[in-house]
């Protein structure tokens, strides 16, 4: 391993004071400092290889240049690119991040927030599971910056939640398969008191009962861990029993795993029942039919979650943040 570069070392080979390198190299003073000088420390530096000693600069900034992230579920493709996201924006400013994956258990996620708290992290980014959601007072108690996403709890006003404005998103999916014609519409979810699924679910519900009779609209809830028990029971009620035309799936998991029934029962795809899916996913074109799914911003609200806990300048219009999602149309939801 090569010896580690000094501001010294480049200093001396240029005949110029530490202190005008150490200005060179965190961007300061630039205006007062002649820009032929500026370029020869610079290029000097890249030639060099010179990396800037983090523990010095965490200790000088009362800073350790490292943020937090935790994240629901990382099996759910959902929040393995959410994590990119973070990360690459993060490294943007000059952060490492540090990750865990709470499993939507809440004392896992109280443990993993204490490790992050313990590194001293300079802010942190949660997807809060439910049963958890005690941590947020302790973290204002402590003045530690953090941020949610993809989850909001509106017992707390005053913290700032970047989401998907779910109900908006799940009233255009309803829509859409009303402007299609379909008529017997269904929406499967997670039995959960999330908010934001629960308005996920309310935004389907009332735009949907809004134009068709109470028994031709149907909502399906599984808990989780029985997804893969009993996805098989709930598509066949659905076509069988319901005799839906029409079928949303609210995440991209519960996606995930009624796929492969629909395969396996041997329904087609959009004769039998039209589907629209939540978020999207590299298995997603593994399906016979094209499938319409909701896309989420997932680049643009990590962007805002770093950079709301790195630009100490910055400021929020609002603490509550929503995005709006597009609406992928392909031919799994198109009357045929």
């Amino acid at each position: 391993m090569s010896k580690k570069v000094s501001m010294k070392r480049i200093a001396t080979e240029l005949g110029v004071s530490v202190a005008l390198v150490s200005y060179v190299l965190n961007g300061k003073m630039t205006d007062r400092i002649n820009e032929d000088t500026a370029k020869r420390i610079l290029d000097l530096a890249n030639k060099l290889n010179y990396r800037p000693n983090q523990i010095a600069k965490s200790l000088k900034n009362n800073k350790t240049y490292t943020m937090g992230l935790i994240v629901a579920d990382i099996s759910n493709f959902f929040y393995s690119h959410l994590a990119r996201y973070i990360e690459e924006e993060a490294n943007a400013h000059g952060y490492n991040l540090i990750f865990g994956s709470a499993y939507e258990d809440p004392k896992r996620f109280e443990n993993i927030l204490n490790i992050l708290i313990a590194r001293q992290v300079d802010g942190l980014i949660l997807a809060i599971p439910e049963g958890a959601e005690h941590c947020i007072s302790y973290l204002k108690e402590m003045e530690i910056p953090f941020v949610l996403i993809d989850r909001e709890f509106p017992q707390f006003e005053k913290i700032t939640t970047i989401n998907l404005d779910n109900f908006k998103s799940s009233k255009s999916v309803a829509n859409h398969f009303l402007s299609q014609g379909f008529k017997r519409l269904g929406a499967v979810g997670l039995s959960t008191k999330l908010h934001h699924l629960q308005e996920r679910k309310r935004g389907f519900m009332e735009t949907a009962l809004a134009s068709l009779p109470a028994d031709a609209v149907h909502s399906y809830e599984i808990i989780e861990e029985q997804l893969n028990e009993e996805i098989e029971h709930v598509i066949t009620a659905a076509i069988h029993r319901d005799r839906l035309d029409a079928l949303c799936f609210f995440t991209n998991k519960i996606a995930m795993a009624a796929l492969p029934i629909i395969v396996k029962l041997n329904i087609k795809v959009p004769n039998d029942i039209a589907i629209i899916c939540f978020d999207e996913a590299e298995a997603y074109k593994l399906f016979s039919c094209p499938l319409s799914y909701v896309r989420q911003p997932l680049q643009a609200m990590s962007n805002l979650a770093v950079n709301h806990l790195t630009d100490s300048g910055r400021r929020l219009e609002s603490n509550h943040i929503k995005f709006d999602a597009d609406l992928v149309i392909n031919k799994s939801s198109l009357r045929v």
